[in-house]
């Protein structure tokens, strides 16, 4: 009777652990982190130029396109000053900054791995960093021009306040007119127009515009949909190759805020449609 009692007590001891074991199992030991929906939309949308960046970081197809562009412009440079009507004159050559002398695509690649949407502190941190590298292409174009006689300008849609990390950085990559009379910032607007004819008061006549954007050649086409962008550039197309120099970039610009009217004010769901629905992809019948 005595070893009865002792076995049923040693089962019970037994019982007891093991419900105490299970419940301590079942308790949580670590926060789960959950990702929300929108935090799910940024990492797709991420997503989405990194194919872009792949091509321009690592393809020779890139590179080939940045060296047929500033070869076109070196060639119409030489021509111009072959021309007796621009004798005398005060000519200027303005060039974009990013994307057109800067490659930026370094601070493109953070963004895409870290599932970063675009920012402005984000973005005065890479400038100040100073690790853009060349435009292939850019710094040889620039130094014709400048051993042609031509007056090259950088006007940019960097802010005005980061002229100074701006301007170490062109030396950096050993471009000529690296000073603050020749890198005109963003003040009061993104529009360039303004800035342009502040060079055009000093008496220059600008003969050729370097960009990766079509904002950075005609300001008429400054914040307006694709619809509109595509057919000023019929408008102009003899221009291209000449007057305008055109640098290649799928990575940001005015063609995915012109995809639709109010795209800033898109959500990043909202955003990622509207690039699904402009593209008119094929039904698979």
């Amino acid at each position: 009777m005595k070893k009865k009692i002792l076995l049923i007590a040693a089962l019970l001891a037994l019982g007891t652990a093991c419900t105490t074991t299970k419940s301590k199992v079942s308790e949580p030991t670590a926060k789960i982190s959950i990702i929300s929906n929108e935090n799910n939309d940024i990492a797709k949308f991420a997503n989405q130029s990194v194919l872009g960046t792949v091509w321009v970081r690592d393809s020779g197809e890139y590179r080939a396109l940045t060296y047929q562009a500033y070869n076109s412009g070196k060639a119409y440079l030489k021509e111009i000053v072959k021309d007796p009507k621009n004798k005398g004159k005060k000519l200027a050559v303005v060039l974009d900054l990013d994307e057109t002398v800067l490659d930026n695509s370094a601070f493109a690649a953070w963004q895409a791995v870290n599932y970063k949407l675009y920012s402005s502190k984000d973005w005065e941190r890479w400038v100040n960093a100073k690790q853009a590298t060349e435009v292939p292409g850019s710094i040889d174009f620039i130094k014709t021009a400048e051993e042609l006689g031509f007056e090259v300008f950088y006007v940019s849609n960097r802010n005005a306040s980061l002229a100074e990390p701006t301007i170490e950085n062109l030396k950096k990559i050993g471009a000529p007119f690296a000073d603050e009379e020749h890198v005109l910032g963003k003040t009061t607007t993104s529009n360039k127009a303004p800035r342009l004819k502040s060079i055009e008061d000093k008496g220059y006549t600008i003969v050729v515009l370097g960009g990766d954007n079509l904002d950075d050649f005609d300001s008429l086409v400054h914040h307006k949909l694709n619809v509109d962008r595509r057919t000023h550039v019929e408008d102009m197309k003899d221009s291209y190759g000449t007057k305008f120099i055109v640098l290649p970039n799928p990575e940001y610009g005015g063609f995915d805020s012109g995809i639709v009217d109010g795209y800033y004010g898109l959500s990043t769901s909202e955003k990622m449609e509207a690039r699904k629905e402009v593209i008119k992809p094929w039904d698979g019948k």
